[in-house]
C-alpha cells in the first residue's frame, strides 16, 4: 500500500491494507458455502482442483498490481475462488473416525503452518528484486516494472505443483459418488466392497444451522476467527510501525523470518503435541483451556512496544525524536501530521526478540483451537452426507468474522495511535475483551452426537468385556 502511494500518511497505511485483506474474506463469504454444497453433489476432488486453479490465477494477478483497485480485484477473485478449506476438511472427515481423527485433522494444520513458513519467506525475500537482486532478477525488465510479481509468481508455481499432485494422487472420498479406495482408512471399512448407497436428499441449510449441537460451535468459531484474523493483521502493523507510533520498527524481511520460524514451531506443535493432548484430555475441556491463550496473547502485545523502546539504540531514539519534532512542526504549520513520520529500523535487542518469540509461541499453541474446532464440527454434524455443507457453513461463519476483522482492527490500531486513545492501547483492550468473549462462548459447547455415540459404543464394549 505504501508503494502504491494510496496515502502519504504512515498512520493510514494499515487502513488500506486492512481493506484489501478483508476483501478476500468478504468474497469468500458469498461463495464458500456454495463450493461446499457443490462438492456434496459432484465430488470433492473436482472442487479442490478448481479452488487451486483459482489460487494460482489470483495470486499471479496480485503480483501485477500497479494500482489500488487492481490489488482489490485480485484479492476479491482469490476469495471468490477459495472454497478448499471446507472441502478438504470434508475429505478428512470422510476417511477418518474418532479413533484416528486426532492424528489426521492436525495434518491440515501442518499444511497451514508450512505455508506460514514458506509464504513469509517468499514474500519478504523476493519482493522488489531490482533493489535486492540487482545482478540477477533485477535485470529482468518485467520484474523491475512489477516489483511484487516475483514472489507472487513463485507462489503461483507452487500452487500449480499442488494441482498436478492433486490431479494424479488425490482420491475421491464422497461415498455417494465412488467406492472408497481400499488404501484409504475409513470408518465404513465393512462396506468397502459394496456398492455405495444412492445419494440422499440435501439437508437444508437451516436444519444444519439450527442443530443444537452445532450452534454453539459455530458461535465460538466466529469469535475465534475474529481473534486469529485480527492478530495476523495487527501484529504486522505493530512490527512495521515506527517507535514513535508505539511500533517495533522491524523491517519486512525480519517480520517474514519471525513468522516463518513461528510457522516451523507450529508444525512440530501440531504434529507432536496436539495428538497427545487430544488423546489424554476431553476435546471440549482442552478446547476451553486453549481458548484462554488468546486473551493472554493480546495482553502480551502492548508490552512488546515497551521492550522495543528499552532495546533501542541511543541513535535510533535520537532519530525518532528528531522525526517527531519535524512532523509536529509540519503539522502545526498545516503541512502534514505526526502519522507521516518515516519508519526507522534498528538492530533489535535480545529482550525484544524474546518478547516476540513468546508472543508467537502463544499464537501457535492457540492455533490448535482450529484443529479442535474442526473435530468438534465434524462430531456435531447432523448428517455424514452433509459434511461438505456443514463445513461450508462453518467457513461461511468464519468468513463473516474474517471479512470485517482486518479493516476493523487496522482502523482501530490507526485511531489508537493517531489520537493516543488510552495512550495508544485501545486496540489491545478491545481485542482482549473479544478474546475473553471467545473463551466464555466455549462454556456452552457440548459433545456432538457423533462423539457421544462413539463414547456410548466404547462403554458398551467395555461392559461386554467385563461380562466375559
Amino acid at each position: 500500500m505504501e508503494d502504491l502511494k494510496v496515502t502519504d500518511k504512515k498512520s493510514e497505511i494499515g487502513y488500506y491494507s486492512g481493506v484489501v485483506d478483508s476483501l478476500f474474506a468478504v468474497c469468500q463469504l458469498f461463495t464458500i458455502l456454495q463450493w461446499g454444497r457443490l462438492s456434496d453433489r459432484i465430488g470433492r476432488k473436482p472442487v479442490i482442483l478448481l479452488g487451486l486453479i483459482g489460487v494460482a490465477v489470483s495470486t499471479f494477478s496480485f503480483g501485477l498490481a500497479k494500482t489500488f483497485w487492481w490489488a482489490v480485484i485480485s484479492r476479491a477473485l482469490a476469495g471468490a475462488l477459495s472454497g478448499n478449506t471446507a472441502v478438504v476438511q470434508s475429505v478428512v472427515g470422510e476417511i477418518t473416525d474418532e479413533t484416528n481423527q486426532a492424528l489426521a485433522f492436525p495434518l491440515t494444520g501442518i499444511s497451514w503452518s508450512l505455508g506460514c513458513i514458506i509464504g513469509p519467506m517468499i514474500g519478504g525475500n523476493f519482493v522488489n528484486p531490482e533493489k535486492y537482486y540487482p545482478e540477477t532478477f533485477g535485470k529482468i525488465e518485467i520484474l523491475r516494472t512489477y516489483p511484487y510479481l516475483l514472489p507472487c509468481l513463485l507462489s503461483a508455481v507452487l500452487t500449480m505443483c499442488s494441482i498436478i499432485v492433486g490431479a494424479v494422487f488425490l482420491k475421491e472420498s464422497l461415498p455417494s459418488k465412488v467406492r472408497l479406495d481400499t488404501s484409504l482408512p475409513s470408518p465404513i471399512s465393512a462396506s468397502r466392497n459394496e456398492k455405495p448407497p444412492p445419494p440422499k436428499a440435501e439437508l437444508p441449510i437451516r436444519a444444519i444451522f439450527n442443530s443444537p449441537s452445532i450452534k454453539p460451535v459455530f458461535r465460538n468459531y466466529f469469535l475465534l476467527s475474529i481473534s486469529a484474523a485480527s492478530f495476523d493483521v495487527v501484529f504486522i502493523l505493530l512490527a512495521y510501525s515506527p517507535l514513535s507510533l508505539g511500533g517495533l520498527a522491524r523491517s519486512p524481511d525480519e517480520i517474514g523470518y519471525a513468522l516463518a520460524f513461528s510457522g516451523l514451531v507450529g508444525s512440530f506443535v501440531t504434529l507432536l503435541v496436539f495428538p497427545f493432548l487430544q488423546k489424554r484430555f476431553n476435546s471440549v475441556k482442552l478446547y476451553r483451556v486453549l481458548m484462554l491463550l488468546w486473551p493472554v496473547l493480546f495482553a502480551i502485545l502492548p508490552f512488546l512496544s515497551v521492550l522495543a523502546r528499552w532495546s533501542a539504540t541511543p541513535e535510533a531514539l535520537a532519530a525518532m525524536q528528531e522525526s517527531m519534532n519535524v512532523a509536529i512542526e509540519a503539522s502545526s504549520e498545516g503541512l502534514g501530521e505526526v502519522g507521516m513520520m518515516p519508519t526507522i529500523t534498528y538492530p533489535g535487542g535480545t529482550l525484544l526478540w524474546i518478547g516476540i518469540a513468546v508472543a508467537l509461541a502463544v499464537l501457535r499453541l492457540g492455533h490448535m483451537c482450529f484443529t479442535l474446532n474442526t473435530i468438534l464440527i465434524r462430531n456435531a454434524a447432523p448428517s455424514s452426507e452433509a459434511l461438505g455443507s456443514t463445513f461450508g457453513l462453518a467457513q461461511t461463519v468464519a468468513c463473516v468474522a474474517r471479512a470485517g476483522s482486518p479493516a476493523f482492527v487496522s482502523t482501530l490500531f490507526a485511531l489508537s495511535k493517531k489520537y493516543n486513545l488510552m495512550q495508544g492501547n485501545m486496540v489491545w483492550v478491545v481485542m482482549f475483551v473479544i478474546a475473553v468473549a471467545g473463551f466464555v462462548s466455549t462454556l456452552y459447547i457440548r459433545e456432538g452426537p457423533v462423539e457421544r455415540s462413539y463414547k456410548s459404543q466404547e462403554a458398551n464394549e467395555e461392559c461386554e468385556m467385563r461380562m466375559l
